[in-house]
């Protein structure tokens, strides 16, 4: 699919660059490439097409600012490839497309009419600007929010990532009011992240954490398999129960290949993960 859009793009350039209406026609292709990413289960094979992708993305954005499907596809291709394939492995890297993720979420929101500082407001303005939204602005939100939240949990040692706290919160607690069950039910998972994975001293709160956990346990029908890892990662480890986090991480294990086709790529790197987390047991228990 990359090669057939290459091969889209340089047809375009042929006929005389690539204005603003070659950029709208080539967004099918967009789409289909993005759903044929998802769906792949090869890591290797995903790791090394998803930059290429994301950059012929950003050229087609150059020749169209406002493209809003170019817009998403960048902000969550961006979040998903920090989370798959470099927080474990080199964080600060993934802080900055988790950033780089987040800045094209926000244009996005400001194209549909949010203000243009929306991220460096200060914390009443930005709820103000954030309870402006409706159901319409949900990509936006939600992947302004995802990628700001994933860079935050990799600073928590960083000034900014304490006052943007509260503005992540803010900004998913919205969301979570417009669609919870957006993104398999990303808004719930996010809040089980949130408060299971600090100390009750910090703000957490195991109980709440446990009830968005099973929330979007039951939304996803246990098939999106990130759902169970995360679980694991923030709540079961947070409390201590060994047993539960065994149990979380085999079920992400056994689980087969193909048990949601159009999310392979998420539920693979689910397993890898999952398994990596299940070999530190003896160190977090």
């Amino acid at each position: 699919m990359v090669d057939k859009l290459i091969a889209v793009l340089s047809l375009l350039i042929l006929l005389g660059g690539c204005s603003t209406l070659s950029v709208r026609m080539a967004s099918p292709l967009v789409e289909s490439q993005y759903a044929a990413i998802n769906e792949e289960s090869d890591l290797l094979l995903a790791e090394h097409a998803i930059p290429t992708s994301l950059k012929m993305l950003e050229g087609l954005l150059r020749e169209d600012p406002d493209n809003a499907i170019v817009l998403s596809r960048l902000a969550e291709g961006y979040c998903g490839y920090a989370f798959s394939f470099a927080e474990d492995t080199d964080p600060e890297r993934a802080s900055r497309l988790y950033l780089r993720g987040r800045d094209f979420a926000e244009r996005l929101l400001i194209l549909y009419g949010a203000p243009e500082n929306l991220t460096r407001q200060n914390p009443e303005q930005f709820k103000q600007s954030v309870q402006a939204l409706n159901a319409d602005h949900r990509n936006g939100l939600f992947w302004m929010s995802q990628c700001w939240a994933n860079w935050l949990m990799i600073n928590l040692d960083d000034l900014q990532a304490f006052v943007a706290m509260a503005q992540v919160e803010t900004a998913m607690q919205r969301m979570l009011e417009l669609d919870a069950s957006y993104h398999y039910a990303g808004p719930h998972l996010f809040f089980g992240v949130f408060y299971g994975g600090r100390p009750k001293m910090l703000g957490g709160n195991p109980d709440k954490a446990r009830q968005h956990f099973d929330l979007c346990l039951k939304l996803v029908e246990r098939k999106y398999l990130i759902a169970q890892l995360l679980y694991a990662k923030f709540y079961a480890v947070q409390v201590q129960d060994r047993e539960l986090f065994k149990k979380l991480l085999n079920e992400v294990l056994e689980a087969p290949t193909d048990i949601l086709p159009e999310q392979r790529l998420a539920n693979a790197v689910a397993k890898r993960k999952a398994q990596t987390l299940l070999e530190t047991a003896d160190e977090l228990f």
